[in-house]
């Protein structure tokens, strides 16, 4: 196989392409006997990304990535709308094609997340369509080191709301998987959140997490969250107006001892990590492997039909 960057430096992501035998076969045969090998790959590079063998269906991508020694995490609290297309593979965000999903952690709003990420390009967008991505350990060193004492001190507490009267964003049920209330309080208590029934009749959960982690693997101290993404500041002003006025939003976010994020430091959080954006365009049959930790990623806006899949693996 060859190995080489997908971008300029060194711990930046690689693209693995076939030699000769360009097909799914031989990645399957490849990824078995290097599993090791290609572990290490991922920790010094954060992402690999498999190109021109010939993945040409849900399945062989859910077969590719068994391969790696990856295990299903399951979605249950998980934010985001997707729906599953088969086995343990399920479509990318499904979020409007003229929206920007910025950069972030998968699932760093709750206290148990996948360890590695894996998307498959089934069919590119005509235009745009790109999954960015930046190194959270680039993002830490060259984030205002006022910013970061603050957030190392008081963390951040994530605010979900659900209302029965409007439907925005995921309903309670579809996020926990489960229409007992009982069992829902258990699963929230469970994965270290707290819930609070409103007397309006909206669900409120909030759940206290750390602004960065250690990699247990490599020892880097990495930017884990996403505040920017939750803080209504995300928003465009008219929106978030509306959503304010109304008590519409879905989610937001704040220092873990109640004091609010202010626009301004949420701005320059912002410019300090899409300063280190990297993107790449898909091509049909790409798999790309991603270590949470280490690696954030998003989603540019796209004209046409765009069909990316997604299998977050525990391990």
């Amino acid at each position: 196989m060859n190995i080489a960057p997908l971008f300029s430096a060194q711990h930046h992501p690689v693209v693995v392409t076939p030699r000769a035998n360009a097909t799914a076969a031989a990645l399957d045969e490849y990824v078995a006997a290097h599993a090791a090998d290609l572990r290490q790959l991922l920790l010094d590079h954060g992402g690999i990304l498999f190109r021109g063998f010939g993945l040409n269906s849900a399945d062989d991508f859910n077969d590719t990535v068994t391969r790696t020694g990856a295990r299903p995490l399951q979605y249950v609290g998980g934010n985001s709308p997707r729906t599953k297309v088969t086995r343990e593979v399920y479509t990318s965000t499904e979020y409007p094609a003229t929206e920007t999903i910025s950069l972030h952690n998968e699932m760093s709003y709750l206290h148990e997340w996948p360890r590695r990420l894996f998307f498959y390009c089934q069919l590119p967008a005509s235009g745009g369509g790109q999954t960015p991505l930046a190194s959270g350990r680039d993002i830490l060193h060259d984030m205002p080191p006022d910013i970061v004492e603050k957030l190392r001190t008081k963390k951040i507490n994530y605010i979900r709301y659900f209302r029965s009267d409007v439907k925005i964003g995921k309903s309670w049920q579809a996020t926990y998987q489960t229409e007992d209330k009982a069992e829902l309080e258990r699963i929230v208590h469970a994965q270290g959140s707290r819930c609070t029934w409103e007397a309006n009749g909206r669900l409120r959960i909030n759940t206290i997490c750390d602004a960065f982690t250690v990699h247990p693997d490599t020892g880097a101290e990495v930017w884990f969250n996403q505040a920017e993404q939750w803080h209504p500041s995300a928003l465009h002003p008219e929106l978030r107006k509306a959503f304010e006025s109304r008590s519409l939003l879905a989610h937001h976010c704040e220092f873990g001892d109640g004091e609010a994020m202010d626009d301004h430091t949420l701005a320059r959080i912002r410019a300090a990590v899409n300063s280190h954006k990297l993107v790449f365009d898909w091509e049909k049959g790409d798999l790309l492997m991603l270590d949470n930790i280490l690696l954030l990623h998003g989603r540019e806006p796209f004209t046409g039909d765009r069909k990316t899949l997604a299998y977050l693996s525990a391990i």
